[in-house]
């Protein structure tokens, strides 16, 4: 466990108010007088809720990314492809909802991208890009093979959001221009292909990934989208980076997010209930609560609970758990209207039910994730010092609402 003085500079930022379930209360208990392996002791056994260090759904996602790594560093591209496209076609996913193709194309491009990220994060000089003009080579090789375009197309994506993100305040147009030039490559690769002919989700999602480097991507951004949701209607983060896209921020407003999230109940109430709401508005309010003006809070909460009756699963637990709990938590950075405000906390009242009747483990990871997006100077650390922050601060929150 991380020394309490560092949980405690982590986060003391987050927190002020009055309110008893206050998450800014709860993280400012971490400090250094409770960072006890005796208070520790003390939360799980009030919590009496095993934390899974090592969960289903990241074994099988590390599992997958390193076949891909794998595949990859054996040149074995002919078999990569192939997994990658039987896995599309199956829509096959992790016990938590993510795409098995997915995770294979993501293990196969780290070779290329972290030695990129690293070079742009560190600010040591200009990042090498001749891995790029070998998977090229690898593309032209392989031109037919749909799940060899997909790496590919992804990791030009990766590379550009990396330069845009890492481009430095004032002059940073030579970045900007990049990023621009990789996406641009990526609509290259994906327009030789028809993601709706070939029946292929990963396509689709690529297209809707590299929408931001279209010139109006506004005017496509609902069919690219209806396309995906078509083609594989039961993939969670589809929705949530729809939700996303539709925000006034990307490639619409919040008129049309809420119009889009009840045109999905209808659509795909066969599948999911009244679920797609929550799922849409969920990915929207994961970047901007601006959102939740719009929405209709007793559907949200009644759509939420077809999502918990259809994906039993606890990394979707987990998952609205701490999203509950964190994003849509009280925090003293919070500039709420008061419409807001009484909205947001008639949905963080659901996190009591959730509590009770579906968290059945934590998963840490997920716990830190949310975090961040309360603060995101949260610092990284290694995955064990997220680990262990996600622990403790889902165990603060679950024993600050039994107190309550």
């Amino acid at each position: 466990m991380p020394s309490g003085g560092l949980f405690a500079r982590a986060i003391d930022t987050m927190f002020s108010s009055s309110d008893t379930h206050c998450v800014d209360q709860i993280i400012a208990r971490i400090d250094a007088g409770d960072e006890s392996s005796d208070h520790l002791g003390t939360l799980r056994a009030k919590c009496d809720v095993p934390v899974a260090y090592d969960c289903e759904e990241d074994q099988e996602f590390n599992w997958y990314f390193a076949r891909g790594q794998k595949l990859v560093r054996q040149e074995n591209w002919e078999q990569l492809g192939q997994e990658i496209r039987q896995f599309d076609d199956m829509r096959a996913m992790t016990t938590g909802g993510t795409p098995i193709a997915c995770i294979l194309t993501k293990g196969a491009r780290e070779d290329i991208l972290s030695p990129i990220e690293k070079a742009l994060r560190d600010k040591d000089g200009l990042p090498r890009t001749a891995g790029f003009a070998e998977y090229h080579e690898i593309m032209r090789e392989y031109s037919t093979d749909y799940g060899i375009a997909a790496i590919l197309a992804y990791a030009h994506i990766d590379a550009g959001w990396a330069w845009h993100d890492y481009a430095p305040h004032g002059d940073n147009e030579s970045f900007l221009k990049t990023y621009r030039r990789h996406f641009s490559l990526a609509q290259e690769i994906l327009n030789n292909f028809n993601a709706l002919e070939l029946g292929s989700p990963i396509l689709a999602s690529a297209q809707c990934a590299a929408l931001p480097g279209l010139t109006n991507p506004h005017l496509r951004a609902v069919d690219d989208y209806e396309d995906l949701l078509n083609l594989d209607p039961t993939t969670p983060r589809n929705f949530f980076n729809f939700g996303m896209h539709l925000l006034p921020k990307w490639f619409g407003s919040y008129d049309l997010l809420d119009t889009q999230a009840r045109r999905l109940i209808d659509d795909l109430d066969i599948i999911w209930g009244n679920g797609a709401y929550a799922l849409t508005y969920t990915g929207a309010l994961n970047h901007d609560l601006g959102a939740i003006e719009k929405m209709d809070t007793d559907l949200f909460l009644d759509s939420m609970l077809d999502i918990f009756e259809r994906r039993t699963d606890q990394h979707t637990i987990n998952y609205y758990a701490a999203f509950v709990s964190l994003t849509l938590g009280d925090h003293s950075k919070r500039k709420d209207s008061k419409t807001l405000r009484r909205k947001r906390h008639k949905i963080l009242e659901a996190v009591d039910y959730i509590f009770e009747e579906h968290l059945n483990e934590i998963h840490p990871l997920l716990w830190y994730d949310a975090a961040v997006t309360v603060n995101p100077n949260l610092p990284n650390g290694d995955e064990n010092f997220q680990k262990a922050l996600g622990e403790r601060i889902a165990l603060e929150i679950m024993a600050s609402r039994k107190r309550g």
